[in-house]
C-alpha cells in the first residue's frame, strides 16, 4: 500500500490550503459588513452557487458512510444513501423559495424563526445548529485527520490539527465567500474523483472479472439489488433523519440566502444531481470491497476509502 513521505504530504497540504488561502486574498475586502462576510451580498450566480451547495451537502461522512453502505448492503446500499440524501436537498426548494420571501435579507435560519415565531423558538434553533455544526466539524476533522495518517507518518492528532487550521485560515480571512470559492475547488476534486479515479480503481481491482469471481462473497440480501434488508436499515432510517436535518441546516440555509433569488431553482436541481452522482459513485468503492473480499484495515470500515485508493492508485493519482 503506498504511503507519501513527510516532504510529499507537506507539500500537498501547503499547496491546497495555501491555494485556497491565496483565493481568499483575491477576493478579501478591507472594509467587510455582515450582509458580505455572512451571505456575499444575495448575490451569487449559479455555477459557484451550485457548486457549493453540492460540496457542503458532501461532508466527510457522505463518502465514508456510502462506502461502508456498500460494502455493508451491496449495490443498493449506496444507491440508498445517495439518492435520499440528494432528494432532500431538491426537497429543500420549495421552502427556500417561501423562506426567502419571508425574510430576503435574513442570513441565519435563527433569524427567520424569530422573524416568525419570537426569541425562543430562535434559541431553539441557533441551539441546535451550535450542537450540530460540532458534530460536523469534529466529523470532518476526523476524516481528515484519519487519512492524512493512513497515508503519511504524521499521526491522527497531528492530521486533525493540519485540517481544522486549515479551514480556519482560510475562513477568517473572509467569511463566506472564501467557502463557497474553496467548494467550487473542492467540487471539481470530487468530480474528479469520480469520473476518474474510480474507475481506475475500478479497473486496476479487475473489473468486470472481479465482480463475477467475487459473487461469492455476498450473501443474497447483498446481492439483491432490491434489498429490503438494504432499505430498511440504510432507507428507510436516512430518509427521516437527512429531511429533519435537512430543513434546519444552516449551512445548506446559507447558501439559500446568498444565492441570487431567480437562480435558486437551477442552484437546487443541479445540486441535487452533483450530490447523488458524487456519492453514489464514491459509494461504489465500498461495493467492490465487497467483492473482492478486503478486509477494512483495523476492523475500521471508515479504512476503506483510502484503503482502496491507495492499495490500488498509483503515487500521482494517490496525491490528486
Amino acid at each position: 500500500m503506498v504511503q507519501f513521505s513527510t516532504l510529499v504530504i507537506v507539500s500537498l497540504l501547503v499547496a491546497f490550503y495555501g491555494g485556497t488561502f491565496l483565493i481568499s486574498l483575491r477576493i478579501g475586502k478591507k472594509q467587510e459588513n455582515a450582509d458580505g462576510y455572512m451571505t456575499a451580498g444575495n448575490k451569487l450566480g449559479f455555477g459557484v452557487s451550485a457548486a457549493s451547495m453540492t460540496a457542503t451537502w458532501i461532508w466527510a461522512s457522505s463518502m465514508y458512510a456510502s462506502a461502508t453502505s456498500g460494502y455493508t448492503y451491496g449495490i443498493s446500499g449506496p444507491i440508498h444513501y445517495g439518492l435520499w440524501g440528494a432528494l432532500m436537498i431538491l426537497f429543500i426548494y420549495p421552502f427556500g423559495q417561501r423562506i426567502r420571501k419571508v425574510a430576503p435579507k435574513a442570513h441565519t435560519l435563527a433569524e427567520v424563526m424569530y422573524a416568525r415565531h419570537g426569541r425562543s423558538s430562535q434559541l431553539m434553533l441557533a441551539g441546535s445548529n451550535i450542537v450540530g455544526s460540532l458534530i460536523s466539524l469534529m466529523s470532518n476533522f476526523l476524516a481528515g485527520g484519519l487519512l492524512i495518517a493512513l497515508l503519511s507518518p504524521f499521526n491522527f492528532i497531528q492530521g486533525v490539527f493540519i485540517v481544522a487550521l486549515g479551514v480556519l485560515l482560510y475562513t477568517l480571512w473572509s467569511g463566506f465567500r472564501a467557502s463557497v470559492l474553496t467548494d467550487f475547488v473542492q467540487l471539481i476534486g470530487m468530480l474528479g474523483a469520480v469520473a476518474v479515479l474510480v474507475p481506475f480503481i475500478f479497473f486496476a481491482a479487475g473489473f468486470p472479472a472481479a465482480f463475477e469471481s467475487g459473487a461469492g462473497n455476498l450473501t443474497a440480501e447483498q446481492g439483491n439489488f432490491f434489498s429490503s434488508v438494504a432499505f430498511f436499515e440504510q432507507g428507510a432510517p436516512y430518509i427521516a433523519a437527512v429531511l429533519a436535518y435537512a430543513i434546519g441546516n444552516q449551512t445548506i440555509a446559507q447558501r439559500l440566502f446568498a444565492v441570487r433569488e431567480d437562480l435558486i431553482k437551477p442552484t437546487f436541481i443541479t445540486a441535487t444531481v452533483g450530490y447523488g452522482a458524487t456519492v453514489i459513485g464514491v459509494g461504489m468503492l465500498g461495493v467492490l470491497a465487497l467483492y473482492l473480499g478486503i478486509e477494512p484495515m483495523d476492523g475500521d470500515v471508515n479504512n476503506l476509502i483510502p484503503q482502496m485508493a491507495a492499495s490500488y492508485l498509483p503515487g500521482i493519482l494517490l496525491a490528486v
